[in-house]
């Protein structure tokens, strides 16, 4: 059985902290992608419309990021429960992105491994979701009080995202059933 840390503050399960399960869970999602090629057509869209609109926001963030994080007297990155989840890793394969070599945080005491003097050290097509689609208070203020369309037209695309991660993992399932 996988094993998984337990989040006490939200009782989720941050699954794949060990090298070996971290190995597993990928090698398992790249097994069944081989075994199925074909069958995944629909799939490998869905993941590319899903690149698409993550990149469709990008900009955004970074400039969120920006105008924010710099400043920031506690750092998501320094104390937020992280992790890559099944969605984030049919995104990263049928995506062909790198893998990272790691969960975040090998356990929930521990600081994000990825984040390093200038932010985070991945891409951001290679983040978890939940570093994504997080604002903290300063970055929704802001976001807020600017440009009501492009506040609106973000909101939509982050709605559109979540949609598409349900629908690809749904069809990988599908898939393989």
């Amino acid at each position: 059985m996988a094993e998984a840390i337990k989040d006490k503050k939200s009782n989720t399960a941050i699954p794949w902290t060990t090298p070996q399960s971290w190995r597993a869970a990928n090698q398992a999602v790249k097994f069944h992608q081989c075994l199925y090629y074909h069958e995944f057509e629909v799939a490998a869209a869905l993941a590319q419309k899903l690149k698409l609109c993550l990149e469709s926001i990008y900009s955004a963030l970074d400039e969120l990021c920006i105008d924010t994080c710099p400043w920031c007297p506690e750092p998501c990155c320094l104390k937020a429960s992280v992790w890559f989840d099944f969605k984030d890793l049919l995104f990263l394969h049928f995506n062909q992105q790198p893998i990272p070599p790691a969960q975040p945080k090998a356990n929930l005491s521990m600081i994000c491994r990825y984040l390093g003097p200038g932010g985070c050290r991945l891409p951001r097509l290679a983040r978890p979701w939940i570093c994504t689609w997080y604002l903290c208070p300063a970055q929704t203020a802001k976001l807020r009080n600017g440009h009501q369309e492009k506040h609106k037209l973000f909101i939509q695309a982050m709605a559109q995202i979540k949609s598409q991660r349900n629908l690809l993992e749904s069809e990988f399932i599908r898939v393989i059933s």
